[in-house]
């Protein structure tokens, strides 16, 4: 998970008419309007690099979908608000069995509260709520979430009684984050960005003016890291969190500062 900054996604054309037709149709006619955030998912996608907001993967089993953050069941109001989409695979957005392991993830209309008590009724009660959920459109929250080499999701702050571990949790579990597919192509990358380096270290002893072929070797051993953590690339922030497992490498600090 990314931060996305959901303010810099532009309204397709018509959204304004649409949404103001949906509303004025009331509550009970809620999904005879899905065009109003179907016509938004292209906009989503483009501020994602075309990746699932939650999980950073492009979904090349499905087209993937637009998601409420806060579901529409629950949240009637917040139903054709722009604010409130996230662009999602259908992994993370779906309620789906891992075949491997037998755990059931996949957000669906679940919106958990660190207080029920507190959940809103209208759009201004909003504000007393506290989502268990992570948001990648809040900048703080993505950064909750921390990663092992072996390609699992694991809370970044692990004191029992710290609610960002709570939170981050519920949402590598409601995000279906540790899916058995997932980790392994997390799991897979790590290899992949070891053997990068290991190409890279080996190289750089004959990168003379007279060896074109180790600086050549070097080179595009060194721009395979960059392009890796870079917004655009797949479980880039993953890539970022296995690198920086190894920035005392003086190769790979110089990578993460420059890229």
């Amino acid at each position: 998970m990314r931060f996305i900054d959901i303010a810099y996604v532009q309204e397709p054309e018509g959204f304004v008419d649409k949404v103001a037709a949906a509303m004025a149709a009331g509550e009970a006619k809620i999904g005879d309007h899905s065009v109003v955030w179907r016509d938004c998912k292209e906009n989503l996608k483009s501020a994602s690099h075309k990746k699932c907001f939650y999980c950073e993967m492009q979904d090349s089993r499905s087209d993937g979908t637009v998601d409420h953050y806060r579901p529409k069941s629950k949240y009637t109001w917040a139903a054709f608000r722009l604010s409130n989409f996230r662009f999602a695979c259908t992994f993370c957005n779906s309620r789906r069995t891992d075949k491997a392991t037998g755990e059931v993830g996949g957000k669906g209309d679940d919106f958990p509260l660190l207080d029920e008590n507190r959940r809103a009724t209208c759009e201004a009660e909003e504000v007393n709520e506290y989502p268990l959920l992570l948001d990648p459109c809040r900048v703080a929250d993505p950064i909750q979430i921390d990663f092992h080499t072996d390609g699992s999701a694991v809370p970044k702050y692990t004191n029992e009684d710290d609610v960002r571990k709570i939170r981050a949790e519920k949402s590598i579990k409601t995000y279906h984050l540790n899916h058995s597919q997932l980790t392994e192509a997390r799991r897979r990358l790590a290899i992949e960005l070891s053997e990068k380096i290991s190409t890279a270290e080996r190289a750089l002893p004959n990168c003379t003016a007279d060896n074109a072929a180790a600086l050549e070797l070097f080179e595009n051993a060194v721009l395979d890291l960059q392009r890796a953590i870079k917004p655009e690339a797949e479980l880039s922030v993953f890539a970022r969190r296995v690198l920086q497992t190894q920035r005392n490498n003086p190769l790979v600090d110089e990578v993460l500062a420059t890229a």
